[in-house]
């Protein structure tokens, strides 16, 4: 595919055309391996302070389970927290470590950390893993992770929602000024397969219905991106290269065979543009370096083993299409060929990048840190973090 290719418009297609899984799923089921994803999940449980609930997604009586703050002052409420959990899909944990991140600000009275706030916590169930535990019309997906990917559910039985769809929902309950008043911000986040989500949602999902809500997308150690063109970084001492990985610019991974939406029909530049306009906060454990997440050849060629070194590389490649002014000395990262996307914005683009110097893959201590903090409750600016010392 050559990058004019890129220029394409995507296909436009059904809710029956949308896919169940996805080219990770598809490797999985050729070679036998999953990369231990999700298979260690259990039974949820509803935290102390927390409602498990149910919230409707489409107009078909389909729902998506959400772990949400018990009892809250909805007229009061100013601002929202959307914790997506990781591959083990626990989103009770994930509202859990969200909601002390949350106390623990306020008790600081640290700036910016809201009087009245929900945290919300979706819950994607796997059909195969959690049944018993879902009614009729909860959303649930065959494939453990498919919902990684915003791939279509599988129950209800016949559906055409995918947890983008689900995302969307919670995004125009939150955005609701009937329901809540008093809203300003609601802030998106994810950790590890959560975060691949949550980055391919801010790529991809539509708008907010409500101008006078901010949303902000925070993307926690990702292992994988959705690149928006065929090229990837020249990896040192690697037998790993796009001639011999098929799938590498597939999506997930890629805009390759990218199922669309309902909501828009556009390309692969089309969504870059709409990614780096929105307030995406890249946020990297620096010492995120097991080489424990997805190791498929098409996960390598984004920066090698590590999560850390992958997502640095994607601040390089990001800002490298774009042409930014952004120093770019010290990052990992070497792309030959790119086209000049510089005409997507207006000088700057608005994704930004915080690393925390001291946490591994851990979501508490990624987001209860100073530089994860400020991503969470900084309206403004945004503590950096970490830099190459040549940079």
């Amino acid at each position: 595919m050559t990058s004019a290719a890129m220029h394409l418009k995507l296909p436009k297609l059904s809710r029956r055309s949308l896919q169940h899984t996805d080219i990770s799923a598809t490797t999985d089921k050729k070679t036998h391996a999953h990369d231990g994803e999700g298979e260690a999940h259990g039974t949820p449980n509803v935290p102390s302070g927390a409602q498990l609930i149910s919230l409707p997604v489409g107009t078909q009586g389909a729902k998506i389970a959400v772990y949400w703050t018990a009892s809250p002052k909805n007229q009061n409420v100013t601002n929202a927290y959307v914790m997506m959990h990781g591959r083990l899909r626990d989103g009770d944990t994930y509202w859990t470590t969200m909601n002390k991140i949350l106390k623990s600000a306020q008790k600081a009275n640290y700036k910016g950390a809201p009087d009245e706030a929900i945290v919300a916590a979706p819950q994607m169930y796997s059909e195969k893993l959690n049944k018993g535990q879902y009614d009729n019309n909860t959303l649930a997906w065959a494939d453990v992770n498919a919902w990684e990917a915003g791939s279509v559910a599988t129950h209800p039985k016949g559906t055409n929602l995918t947890s983008m769809d689900a995302l969307d929902a919670i995004l125009d309950h939150f955005t609701n000024s009937t329901a809540f008043p008093s809203m300003k911000n609601v802030t998106m986040i994810g950790h590890g397969g959560g975060a691949q989500l949550m980055n391919r949602y801010a790529a991809t999902g539509k708008n907010s219905s409500s101008s006078s809500v901010y949303v902000r997308y925070v993307v926690g150690d990702p292992s994988s991106s959705p690149y928006f063109t065929q090229h990837r970084t020249h990896l040192k001492n690697s037998n790993v290269t796009t001639s011999n990985c098929d799938g590498y610019n597939t999506w997930r991974y890629g805009f390759h065979n990218f199922p669309g939406t309902l909501n828009s029909n556009v390309s692969a530049k089309d969504y870059f543009r709409q990614y780096i306009q929105r307030d995406v906060v890249n946020l990297i454990g620096l010492k995120d370096v097991k080489p424990n997440g997805d190791q498929k050849c098409m996960a390598l060629l984004q920066g090698g083993e590590k999560r850390r070194d992958r997502n640095l590389v994607w601040w390089n490649y990001i800002n490298s299409l774009a042409r930014t002014n952004e120093s770019l000395t010290g990052f990992p990262g070497n792309f030959s060929g790119l086209p000049d996307w510089s005409d997507t914005h207006n000088g700057s683009i608005n994704v930004r990048l915080a690393v925390v110097q001291h946490a591994s893959h851990d979501a508490e201590k990624v987001f209860s840190q100073k530089t994860g903090r400020s991503a969470l409750f900084d309206h403004y600016s945004v503590t950096q973090g970490w830099r190459p010392k040549n940079n």
